[in-house]
C-alpha cells in the first residue's frame, strides 16, 4: 500500500486516512515548492518568499545538525518525525539506507518530492506507535531531531519520555546509537527574552511549564535522570550553536567554546522577543565559571547502550556562502590521542578552494618568516586539508583579558604591535589594482602611494592568531589572494573585526585606533566599500540567513533601553522653589514626582513667601498647564522663557525650563499645580512650524518695508517731490 514519488516509496499501510495535524495553507505552498523547484533553488525561493515557515523547512542550514556525523556510508538509519524532510537529505547522502516516519501525509509528500532522486529513502506514513510495533529491522542510528519533546503525544503512558527511549532502544543494533536534538529548558536565550519555542510564551520552560502541557524540554540534570531510568543509557553531549535548528557550530564536552566566540544571537525569526541583556558577555561569564553546558541553548546527544565515542569533537560550518567556498572545519581525535584540524569541502565546487590551502601555507610561510610569524602547517589529503592542532590563547582572547583587567593601554599596545607586523609583512611594493583585485574587492577609489605584497592574507585578524609564549601563529588563511591588496586594508580589517565583533570592546572605540594606524576617514570609507564587495564575492548568489533577519523576523524590544527611558521618567520631578527672603535655593524647595508625564502638586506656602519658581524636570518638552491656581481658586499669573504654542501649552527648547511667579496674594495659603508633559517631538514640530510662520510673516513685512523704502527713493527724485519740498520751505 502506498505511492511512489520519483525514486522514493511512501508506505501508507499505517496511515489513518487523514492528517491529524497541519499548519494550514502554508503546507500547500511548501508542497508546490518541493514539487516545482530543485533543492539548489530553495535558497533563492526562501529569499523571495520572506516567510518563516519556508525558511525553517527549506533552509540547508537545518542539515548541519547531522551532516558532520562521521557516517561510513553503509548504515541503516531510522528517522522518527521526519516532517518535511529538513534533515533527511543529510542522512540520504551519508548513510546507506534511510527509513523516515511521519504522521502527516502532506509533509511526507513534501519530503518525498524534495528527495525524489534518492534511491535509499523510504517513508512510512502513520502514527509512530502503530508503525513501531511492526518494525523488524535493527538500525545503526535512530534520529530524534526536534521530536523527543513531543513524547507525550507519541507515547501514551505514565512516563512517556522514559518509555519513548525504551521503545526506541529496542530497535537499535547492539552498537547502535540514538541521535537526539532538543532545546535546553534552561537555554540562555530564554533567560535573555526569547519565547519558549513551542508555545510562544515568555519564560514558560524556565518556570517549569505551569500553564501548558503536551510538550516538554529538559535540563541536563533532568535528561541524565531520563537516560538512567530508560535502561542506564549512556550519552555523549554536544552543544549546537546558536541552537539545534540552525546550527553553525557544534561544540562538545571535549571542545567547548572559547570566550568571545558566542556572538550570534539573532534567533527570533519566528516570533517577537524581548532582549533583556546582551548574551555574548553573559556567555563569557558562564564560560569563566564552567557553566556553559548548563545554559547552552540546545543539546545534541549521541545515546547508546555503551558510551558512544566519535572522532569529531568540534564542527564549524561555512556554508552560508557561494558553493565554491562551501566548507566545514572540524577538530578530530586521532588514533594516538592527539588532535587534528580539518577543512572539508561540502560541495564538489569547493574542492579546489580547499586543495589550494597547502600551496598558500607554503607561500605565506616564506612571506611571514621575516616578521617572526609562523603559519599553521597544512597538508592536503584526498578529502580534506589537514592542519596541526595548536593550543594557546588567540590574540583576540589576550586582548579581551587585558580589557577585563582594565589594562586598556596594554591592550592597545599589543594590538598595534601586530598592526606593525602586518605593515612590515605587506609593504613590499607599490600597490596597483589588478583584474583579480577588482573582481573581488571592486573598483573603490583608493589613496595614492599605497603599499602591498604580491600575496595577501586578508584574514590576518586577532581571532586567527594563536599565541604560545613568545610564538605567534596564523591559524586561518583561507582568504589569501595571489595579487596585491593594500596593506592598509589589512590593518583596517584587523581593527574593524576586533572592535566591531563584540559589544564589550565598545570602550576602545574612543581611542582613535584607525587614526593612530594612519587611516583617514575617507580611506576607511573606501575600505568599508572593499569589504562589502568582498562579502558579495564570497556570497555569490547565495542569500545568507542573517541578511534575511530584518525581512523575516518580527523584531525585538530592547528591555534595557525601555528601562532607561522609564528610569529617566521616574527620576523626573517638578521642583518648586520659594523665595522667603533668601532668594531661590535648594534648601527652600520641594520635589513632586512626574508620573506618566503628569504631575499634580498642592504646595503649602511658607510664611513671607515673596515669589515662586517652578522647574518642571530636566527635559526638553512641551508643557501643558492644565491648572495653576491659588487657594481661593483665582488663576496664577506667571511668566516663562518657554514659547507659547497656544491653549496654555508651552515649548521649552532648553534643558532647564522654568516658570516664575512674582505676584503672590497676601492671604494665599497654597498653590495648586496640575501639569502635563506633551510629546517632545510633536511639541518641537509645532514650535518650529509656528516659528517658521512668524519668520515668514517677518520676511513679508521686511519685504514690504524694503519695497516702500525703494518707492520713497524713487519719489525723492521726482518733480512732484521737488515741488513738495519747495512748497514746504515757503
Amino acid at each position: 500500500m502506498g505511492e511512489r514519488i520519483g525514486k522514493v516509496f511512501l508506505d501508507t499501510t499505517y496511515y489513518p486516512g487523514k492528517d491529524l495535524y497541519s499548519d494550514g495553507a502554508i503546507e500547500d505552498e511548501m508542497l508546490s515548492i518541493a514539487r516545482d523547484y530543485a533543492p539548489e533553488e530553495f535558497n533563492r525561493v526562501i529569499a523571495e518568499r520572506e516567510s518563516w515557515p519556508i525558511l525553517y523547512h527549506f533552509s540547508h542550514i537545518r542539515e548541519n545538525i547531522l551532516s558532520w556525523v562521521p557516517f561510513k556510508g553503509d548504515e541503516k538509519v531510522l528517522e522518527v518525525g521526519a516532517g518535511c524532510g529538513a534533515v533527511t537529505g543529510a542522512l540520504c547522502r551519508n548513510a546507506g539506507e534511510v527509513t523516515s516516519i511521519d504522521l502527516s501525509m502532506k509533509r511526507s509528500r513534501i519530503n518525498a518530492y524534495r528527495h525524489r532522486n534518492q534511491e535509499n529513502l523510504k517513508i512510512l506514513v502513520g502514527n509512530f506507535q502503530e508503525i513501531e510495533k511492526n518494525l523488524t529491522e535493527k538500525y545503526d542510528y535512530i534520529t530524534l531531531i526536534g521530536v523527543f519533546e513531543y513524547g507525550e503525544a507519541y507515547i501514551q503512558s505514565e512516563d512517556p519520555y522514559v518509555d519513548f527511549l525504551k521503545i526506541i532502544s529496542r530497535h537499535l543494533k547492539p552498537d547502535g546509537k540514538i541521535i537526539l536534538a532538543i532545546e535546553n529548558r534552561l537555554g540562555l536565550k530564554y533567560w535573555a527574552g526569547c519565547t519558549e519555542d513551542h508555545f510562544g510564551t515568555l519564560f514558560e520552560g524556565l518556570e517549569g511549564y505551569p500553564r501548558t502541557n503536551g510538550v516538554k524540554t529538559f535540563t541536563r540534570k533532568e535528561f541524565r535522570q531520563i537516560l538512567k531510568q530508560a535502561g542506564n543509557l549512556k550519552a555523549s553531549w554536544y552543544y549546537p550553536f546558536p541552537d539545534y535548528k540552525f546550527p553553525m557550530i557544534v561544540y562538545s564536552e571535549k571542545y567547548l567554546p572559547k570566550k568571545g566566540e558566542l556572538n550570534r544571537t539573532e534567533y527570533n525569526f519566528d516570533r517577537f522577543r524581548l532582549q533583556l541583556f546582551q548574551e555574548s558577555p553573559v556567555y563569557d561569564t558562564l564560560l569563566d565559571n564552567d557553566l556553559y553546558q548548563e545554559f547552552a541553548n540546545s543539546f545534541l546527544l549521541m545515546i547508546g547502550k555503551e558510551q558512544p565515542e566519535m572522532e569529531t569533537i568540534y564542527a564549524k560550518f561555512s556554508n552560508e556562502r557561494d558553493r565554491k567556498f562551501d566548507i566545514r572545519t572540524e577538530i578530530d581525535h586521532t588514533g594516538n590521542g592527539s588532535r587534528v584540524v580539518k577543512k572539508v569541502p561540502e560541495t564538489k565546487e569547493a574542492e579546489s578552494h580547499v586543495n589550494g590551502l597547502e600551496k598558500i601555507c607554503e607561500e605565506l610561510g616564506r612571506l611571514y618568516a621575516a616578521a617572526g610569524i609562523r603559519v599553521n602547517r597544512c597538508k592536503a589529503q584526498p578529502e580534506a586539508a589537514e592542519f596541526e592542532y595548536l593550543t594557546g590563547m588567540t590574540l583576540e582572547e589576550k586582548l579581551d583579558t587585558l580589557l577585563e583587567k582594565g589594562k586598556n593601554d596594554q591592550a592597545e599596545e599589543l594590538l598595534f604591535s601586530y598592526i606593525n607586523k602586518v605593515k612590515q609583512i605587506h609593504e613590499k611594493e607599490d600597490f596597483q589594482k589588478t583584474e583579480g583585485f577588482v573582481k573581488v574587492f571592486g573598483d573603490a577609489e583608493l589613496p595614492e602611494n599605497l603599499k602591498a605584497a604580491p600575496l595577501s592574507n586578508i584574514d590576518f585578524v586577532p581571532a586567527n592568531v594563536i599565541l604560545e609564549g613568545e610564538k605567534a601563529t596564523v591559524i586561518d588563511y583561507e582568504w589569501t589572494f595571489f595579487f596585491p591588496v593594500p596593506s592598509n586594508f589589512l590593518v583596517y580589517r584587523m581593527i574593524h573585526y576586533y572592535l566591531e565583533s563584540d559589544g564589550k570592546r565598545e570602550n576602545l572605540k574612543s581611542r582613535g585606533f584607525y587614526e593612530k594606524a594612519g587611516l583617514t576617514e575617507k580611506e576607511c570609507q573606501a575600505y568599508a566599500e572593499m569589504e562589502k564587495n568582498f562579502q558579495k564575492y564570497m556570497l555569490g548568489s547565495h542569500n545568507a540567513m542573517l541578511n534575511l533577519y530584518e525581512k523575516i523576523s518580527p523584531g525585538k524590544a530592547d528591555a534595557v533601553q525601555f528601562y532607561e527611558v522609564k528610569k529617566l521618567e521616574a527620576s523626573q520631578s517638578l521642583q518648586v522653589f520659594w523665595d522667603a527672603g533668601r532668594d531661590f535655593n535648594e534648601a527652600d524647595s520641594g520635589k513632586y514626582l512626574i508620573k506618566n508625564k503628569k504631575v499634580y502638586a498642592k504646595v503649602m506656602l511658607p510664611a513671607h513667601t515673596r515669589r515662586l519658581r517652578l522647574d518642571p524636570g530636566e527635559l526638553r518638552s512641551g508643557l501643558h498647564i492644565c491648572r495653576m491656581s491659588w487657594s481661593d481658586g483665582t488663576p496664577v499669573k506667571f511668566f516663562t522663557e518657554g514659547c507659547s504654542l497656544g491653549g496654555d501649552t508651552y515649548y521649552f527648547g532648553g534643558e532647564d525650563p522654568q516658570i516664575i511667579i512674582e505676584e503672590i496674594p497676601e492671604n494665599a495659603e497654597f498653590i495648586e499645580i496640575d501639569l502635563e508633559f506633551t510629546d517632545e517631538k510633536k511639541a518641537g514640530q509645532k514650535f518650529w512650524q509656528k516659528y517658521q510662520n512668524k519668520e515668514r510673516k517677518l520676511r513679508q513685512i521686511c519685504a514690504e518695508i524694503d519695497g516702500n523704502e525703494k518707492m520713497l527713493e524713487v519719489m525723492k527724485h521726482s518733480r512732484l517731490w521737488r515741488a513738495y519740498r519747495k512748497f514746504k520751505k515757503i
